[in-house]
């Protein structure tokens, strides 16, 4: 009896198994593909994200700049002020329309920039949001002397246009001199405008997209 015992023994086959110090370096060696591999994952969404971010602040960007254009296309060239000639041009814009030829008086369209809410002009992050003197775009209708509607269209425009630093030349090399985030320019019947909006990706980096279009005046 004792010799079948031994013989089914060794007719079993042998249980194959993982020793423990063979799973210890099994984990020692994929330890640093699958670290590798976890970061990688990161980054990549993390350049997701902050694309994510890019488009909507470029799409932002649009809008802004076709309202802007919209209001401009209105404008009778001989109304505006200031006059924002080459190599300053202005940072903001006040106009009128076409005369209806009514009895009251006509109403004049303005596009300025004022710091946004909590933010100083004095090159520094005031408001904690990591950008530096954001401005916001501000579009309003005065009647008689008098303020009759005022919008916010855009906040986070850029202190100064991308590319451009405050030293009296001409840094990103389009004909004007030290602009603002928000910039005209008259050529002829015709004014260029050009905006720089700037916003916090989703890892924190500093997001510029800057636009620009030409809109021809009604004479």
């Amino acid at each position: 009896m004792r010799a079948l015992r031994t013989r089914a023994a060794r007719a079993r086959p042998e249980r194959a198994a993982f020793t423990l110090l063979e799973v210890t370096i099994a984990l020692l060696v994929l330890a640093p593909v699958l670290g590798a591999f976890a970061l990688a994952l990161s980054a990549s969404t993390g350049a997701a994200s902050a694309s994510v971010g890019a488009q909507e602040l470029e799409g932002r960007a649009h809008r802004t700049l076709a309202r802007m254009a919209a209001e401009l296309a209105e404008a009778e060239a001989g109304t505006l002020v200031p006059d924002p000639g080459a190599p300053f041009g202005a940072s903001h814009l006040a106009f009128q329309g076409p005369d209806a030829g009514g009895d009251g008086p006509r109403p004049i369209f303005v596009l300025a920039l004022e710091p946004e809410p909590g933010e100083r002009d004095d090159d520094r992050d005031d408001d904690g949001d990591g950008l530096v003197d954001e401005q916001q775009l501000v579009y309003s209708v005065e009647t008689d002397g008098a303020v009759a509607r005022r919008a916010v269209w855009a906040r986070g425009v850029a202190d100064a246009l991308e590319g451009e630093l405050w030293n009296g030349a001409d840094d990103n090399g389009n004909g004007l001199v030290d602009e603002r985030g928000l910039a005209f320019v008259r050529e002829r019947g015709c004014v260029t405008i050009r905006l720089s909006l700037e916003g916090r990706g989703r890892r924190g980096e500093v997001l510029v997209r800057t636009v620009e279009t030409t809109v021809r005046l009604r004479n």
